[in-house]
């Protein structure tokens, strides 16, 4: 792959020439085993980027494996991978894959920072609809926020290089788990942009409805009722702000925060909401939830929570919503629960109540 081509997929405005760009770029390491690994805890739009540039790898004769590190957290995710027989391998180490020629991003910009011997593997393509603080590095680099979801533009891709065909299983499972994706990172198209409509309509053809009516289903864990519970118990309301620690929280049930966030977020007298709580004894973390038009939620928690070691913000969101993931470090060693959560919450309660304008709470006594 030339410079003329990552610089034509930089420039262009048509998106058959982003398309044509992202073959190339695949096309030109035939023979090779490019991973596509998913950042963070795999969600919908994620897996199904995933799955569809495999299908377009697979087609040009590049091995493509999709690999996560953490944990498939969320019931929806768990029934999406299970429900559309999806393969997708999870590892600490890209030696678990054996011989790896390249990394791909999609619905991220950056690699997983957990992801152990990634620095040294070239990165093929990126594709996502997040912003990025720095130009991400790849061959191709498609980063695009006219877009509601990575799905579109991948759904984009697939009209133009080898659209998918109703009567074909494998194109019937690409397309439901792109409009799941679409779905879902659209909040069910509240979000949406005229490109995500137009890809919409495009999946409304091949897509598998009584799969996708299965995979939209909005159960609540019995888990997830209990973190629910205890941030009602803990709330904290300034103003519109409102404030809420759960405490720890299980790796397999850290979505259970962001449900309890989303369900806090529909209390009348409030139009920002933030749940924490400490997730596998390692880290704090937490979800925002808003309406409120002077909240950026991205900047906002950046503000809140600075940032790490290697300049990277602790927290990042989107129009309406964001979260944060900050180590515990040294103070998980502790032995005594209690005390560690009564700084946790201490020391996030108070950068919150900083960030909306109130005054911060008395140290925390030993």
């Amino acid at each position: 792959m030339n410079d003329v081509a990552r610089r034509l997929t930089l420039m262009t405005s048509t998106p058959e020439q982003r398309a044509k760009a992202f073959e190339e770029t695949l096309a030109a390491v035939k023979g090779a085993h490019v991973v596509t690994v998913l950042r963070g805890h795999p969600d919908p739009d994620g897996i199904a980027c995933a799955l569809a540039q495999a299908h377009v790898a697979a087609r040009l004769g590049v091995q493509n494996t999709i690999a996560y590190v953490h944990e498939l957290s969320h019931r929806e995710n768990r029934a999406l991978v299970k429900l559309l027989g999806l393969e997708l391998r999870k590892i600490k180490s890209l030696k678990e894959l054996g011989h790896v020629d390249y990394l791909s991003l999609v619905d991220a910009h950056d690699v997983e920072p957990d992801l152990l011997d990634a620095a040294g593997v070239e990165v093929l393509t990126v594709v996502d609809h997040h912003r990025a603080p720095n130009p991400p590095k790849g061959r191709f680099v498609d980063l695009r926020q006219d877009v509601g979801a990575t799905s579109t533009i991948f759904v984009e891709y697939l009209e133009a290089l080898c659209p998918l065909d109703a009567d074909v299983e494998e194109d019937r499972r690409i397309a439901t788990a792109l409009m799941h994706g679409l779905a879902t990172d659209t909040d069910d198209f509240v979000l949406a942009r005229a490109n995500d409509f137009r890809a919409a309509a495009t999946l409304a053809e091949v897509a598998d409805r009584d799969l996708l009516a299965d995979l939209s289903r909005r159960l609540i864990a019995p888990n997830a009722m209990d973190v629910i519970a205890k941030s009602l118990g803990s709330l904290i309301v300034r103003r519109n702000f409102a404030i809420s620690g759960v405490g720890f929280v299980s790796e397999a049930d850290r979505d259970t925060i962001a449900q309890a966030a989303d369900f806090l977020a529909r209390r009348e007298d409030i139009d920002t909401v933030v749940v924490y709580g400490v997730v596998g004894e390692k880290y704090i973390e937490g979800s925002l939830r808003t309406h409120s038009p002077s909240v950026e939620p991205s900047a906002w928690l950046e503000n809140a929570f600075g940032h790490d070691e290697q300049g990277r913000a602790y927290g990042g969101g989107r129009r309406d919503k964001g979260g944060f993931r900050i180590p515990i470090g040294f103070l998980g060693r502790t032995t005594d629960r209690a005390q560690l959560w009564q700084l946790v919450e201490h020391s996030t309660r108070n950068a919150l109540l900083r960030q909306v304008g109130d005054e911060p709470s008395p140290a925390v006594k030993p």
